[in-house]
C-alpha cells in the first residue's frame, strides 16, 4: 500500500551522504549547530559575539555572518564604533531592531519561512538576545523560538544563541527548553577586564557534539579574538579582585609603590600572608618589581 504522505519524505542510503562538520573555533563552535550562550547581563555577551563574527568572517567555509541584533540601540552601537568596526566587514549582515518594521519573533518566522532543506548551508545566524525575542518564563514562547532556530540550522545554518542567566548569576534563565534543546550550552563568566580587553571562560554544561571549556579574549578595539592567556584562565575569584585593584592603583602611581604601600592601596595588611603571596604570584605577568640595592625597598610597576 502506498501513501501520498510517504513521497519524498522517508528516508534513503544517499540521504547519509553528509558533508563533513566543520570545525569554525577548534573545540568551541562546530558546522550546523545551536549553540547557546548564557551569563548575567552586562558582562560581555555582545563583545564576545562581535569577536565571534570577525573571527567567522575570515573562514572560507563561511558565506555570511547574519548578527540579529534585538538587544542594543543605534546608539550604543555608535558608542561601540561598530559602524567603524564590524558592519563594513563584507560578510557580515548586521540586523538592527532600529530598523526592522515588526516584532521580533515575527522576524525570526521571516527567516522561518525561509529554512528550506539546503537554503542556509555556509550561513551562521547569532541572535541576541533571547529575552528581546521572548518571555523566556514562557513555556510556548520559548518552544516555538527554539523550534524555529533548529528548523533554521537544519536547512543547514549555525546558530549562536545568546542568553542571560538567572538574577543570581550561575544558572540558565528561563524555562527546561534553553537546557534541552540547543547542541551545546555554555555559561560565560567574564575572567577579567583590561583596557581594551575582556577575558572570558565559557564553560560546558550541556553538550551533544565534541566540545571542551573555552577561555576567550577579546579586543574591543579591532574586535579580535583570540585564546584565553592560561594566567587568566587559572585565575580564582579572589586573584581577580587582587590583580584587578592592585591595576587601578598601580595605574595611578605611575613610580610604582612599596609592598606595604601597594598592599594598603589594596586594602590588605602587610601581615596578610595570602595577599602576599598574590602579589608575588604575578610579578613579570602584571607588574614587575625592582629593587636599587641589597636591604632597599622593593617597588613595584604596572607593566604596561
Amino acid at each position: 500500500m502506498k501513501f501520498n504522505f510517504l513521497n519524498g519524505c522517508t528516508l534513503v542510503k544517499k540521504d547519509f551522504n553528509l558533508d563533513e562538520r566543520k570545525v569554525y573555533i577548534k573545540d568551541f563552535l562546530y558546522s550546523n549547530s545551536v549553540t547557546l550562550i548564557y551569563s548575567p547581563p552586562k558582562q560581555g555577551k555582545t563583545w564576545l559575539g562581535y569577536g565571534i563574527t570577525t573571527t567567522l568572517a575570515k573562514n572560507e567555509d563561511i558565506d555570511s555572518i547574519i548578527y540579529v541584533d534585538m538587544d542594543n540601540g543605534l546608539s550604543s552601537l555608535k558608542e561601540r564604533k561598530i559602524d567603524e568596526k564590524l558592519i563594513n566587514e563584507q560578510k557580515v549582515e548586521y540586523v538592527s531592531r532600529a530598523k526592522i518594521k515588526k516584532e521580533p519573533m515575527e522576524y525570526l518566522r521571516d527567516i522561518d519561512k525561509e529554512a528550506t532543506t539546503g537554503n542556509f548551508n555556509k550561513i551562521v545566524f547569532i541572535l541576541e538576545t533571547t529575552k528581546d525575542f521572548v518571555d523566556t518564563d514562557s513555556k510556548s514562547q520559548s518552544e516555538e523560538f527554539m523550534k524555529i532556530t533548529m528548523r533554521i540550522r537544519d536547512a543547514g545554518a549555525t546558530v549562536i544563541i545568546m542568553h542571560h542567566a538567572t538574577k543570581t548569576g550561575r544558572n540558565i534563565s528561563g524555562v527546561q527548553v534553553f537546557i534541552n534543546s540547543p547542541d551545546n550550552v555554555y555559561e560565560m563568566i567574564q575572567k577579567a577586564r583590561e583596557e581594551n580587553k575582556l577575558h572570558f571562560m565559557l564553560s560546558v554544561t550541556h553538550a551533544r557534539t565534541l566540545v571542551q571549556d573555552i577561555g576567550l579574549t577579546v579586543n574591543t578595539e579591532n574586535l579580535k579574538l583570540k585564546k584565553l592567556d592560561e594566567v587568566y584562565a587559572t585565575m580564582s575569584e579572589y586573584e581577580e579582585k587582587f590583580v584587578r585593584k592592585a591595576k587601578e592603583v598601580l595605574v595611578k602611581n605611575k613610580e610604582g609603590l612599596g609592598q606595604t604601600e601597594l598592599l594598603n592601596a589594596v586594602g590588605y595588611k602587610k601581615t596578610d600572608k595570602t595577599a602576599r603571596d598574590t602579589l608575588e604570584k604575578y610579578v613579570d605577568k602584571f607588574w614587575s618589581k625592582y629593587q636599587v640595592g641589597r636591604g632597599r625597598p622593593i617597588t613595584y610597576l604596572l607593566i604596561s
